[in-house]
């Protein structure tokens, strides 16, 4: 406290987190330090240091108005509303707290930013696309950082053809989001999660000298070469898709070489692993970091690679999944609200400890559309039972490295029992896009 008032502000802050280290909870050193990051302008990362201060010590009254104005200034205008209003009750008051209400009131009053995503919102259930695409560029244009907008504004644009530029307002979305804002570290976090992050800071320090997670994303700039194999376009490809029983191809070395290797690195080393799953894998998506330039041109290729298979179904959404070799037991049986899956894998093949499993499960069945489906969706008993009602016949298809599994995705599927070697590399992961929109399935 000394150096800080002497302004030595990273004397201060090397003793602060020297005390932190050996006592977590300390009040003092958690609410100045947090007052050194937000004074550097690091306002998102000073949040968590004030809760830490306002938990060991709620009888501080200046913790509560840290801990509110900190909210307040990082965009979190309810969240600090709340704050306050539990200080008030415990018995704290004054100007101070009257101020800082007042600016959570205003902030928490819509926007005209607001009040144009809302309005294209409308447009976009009605079915104007046109007209809820610019009133997305209304409300960016009037708040460049509305993470909102950007979020709604790459959605429609993605699903529409215009897939590079959607998920630039995708990655901006998680830009707004997630940077400069550090890693939650939670002890309410799954052991999973606890496990991969503990790993990915040891994998950052090595590559980086990283000593934290924060937002960082890998090298994910497009290629000047073809990212989908051409190579295995082929007429044969194209008519063993319409002849399967169930409707699906499996297609090995999808990726190019070097798309293959950006790939792995983009997922080993960007902070976009944002999602928990209840089976115990976590999940990134393009709002999060996943839609980078890389992914972008992955997506476009395999409409225009595999038109005969795809058809004219748009591009519909994305997502990454990866799963620890102890913890992950991997989805449930399910079906998916879309037209045709793409699904492939990325781990290694050295990985894979079982080479006759780990990849995935499908069914010759289809999951009956709108309510239904979600109801066995959700209920993997119940989905078994179907199944067995039904005399699905289960086709298993192996992991193999670089290999993509394209199927009709109203099948039943699942990821196959997986067995994985340890180590942060190793770990079992699969991207799959979905294309078009399953007619009846609202």
């Amino acid at each position: 406290m000394a150096r800080q008032g002497q302004g030595d502000n990273q004397a201060a802050e090397t003793l602060y987190r020297a005390v932190l280290a050996e006592e977590p909870a300390h009040d003092a050193a958690n609410h100045n330090l947090g007052l050194l990051l937000a004074q550097r302008g690091a306002g998102a990362a000073s949040v968590p240091y004030f809760q830490a201060a306002l938990k060991s010590q709620p009888g501080v009254g200046q913790y509560w108005l840290s801990y509110a104005g900190a909210l307040l200034a990082t965009g979190h205008p309810h969240e600090a509303q709340m704050v306050l209003t539990r200080g008030q009750q415990r018995g704290f008051g004054g100007a101070a707290v009257d101020s800082l209400l007042q600016q959570a009131r205003i902030a928490l009053t819509p926007s005209e930013a607001d009040l144009c995503v809302e309005r294209g919102t409308v447009q976009m259930g009605r079915g104007r696309t046109d007209a809820a695409v610019a009133s997305y560029r209304e409300a960016i244009a009037l708040a460049p950082n509305h993470a909102e907008a950007h979020f709604r504004l790459g959605s429609v644009l993605s699903e529409s053809g215009s897939i590079a530029e959607g998920f630039a307002h995708y990655m901006k979305r998680a830009a707004i989001v997630h940077g400069g804002r550090p890693w939650r570290q939670d002890r309410r976090e799954p052991a999973h999660r606890v496990k991969h992050d503990r790993e990915q800071v040891a994998y950052l320090a090595e590559r980086l000298g990283a000593g934290a997670l924060d937002f960082h994303l890998e090298d994910g700039a497009r290629l000047s070469c073809p990212a989908v194999n051409p190579a295995n376009a082929t007429p044969q490809l194209t008519q063993q898709w319409h002849d399967s029983r169930p409707q699906m191809i499996v297609i090995d070395n999808f990726l190019a070489p070097a798309a293959l290797e950006k790939l792995r690195l983009y997922c080993a080393g960007s902070t976009i692993w944002r999602r928990n799953y209840d089976a115990d894998y976590i999940g990134a998506t393009p709002e999060d970091g996943l839609a980078c330039p890389l992914m972008a041109q992955i997506a476009e290729e395999v409409r225009t690679t595999f038109s005969q298979i795809i058809g004219v179904h748009a591009f519909r959404y994305l997502g990454a999944f990866k799963y620890d070799s102890e913890l992950s037991t991997g989805t449930n049986i399910h079906a998916d609200n879309s037209t045709v899956n793409v699904n492939f894998y990325i781990a290694p093949d050295e990985a894979n400890l079982d080479p006759e499993s780990g990849g995935m499960d499908i069914w010759d069945i289809s999951a009956p559309p709108g309510e239904e489906m979600r109801r066995y969706n959700g209920d993997k008993v119940l989905a078994r039972d179907f199944l067995k009602r039904s005399g699905g016949r289960l086709r298993r298809v192996p992991h193999r490295a670089n290999r993509a599994v394209i199927f009709k995705s109203d099948l039943f599927h699942k990821t196959s029992d997986c067995l994985f070697d340890e180590g942060y590399l190793n770990k079992r992961i699969n991207i799959s896009l979905l294309f078009g929109h399953r007619p009846g399935a609202d």
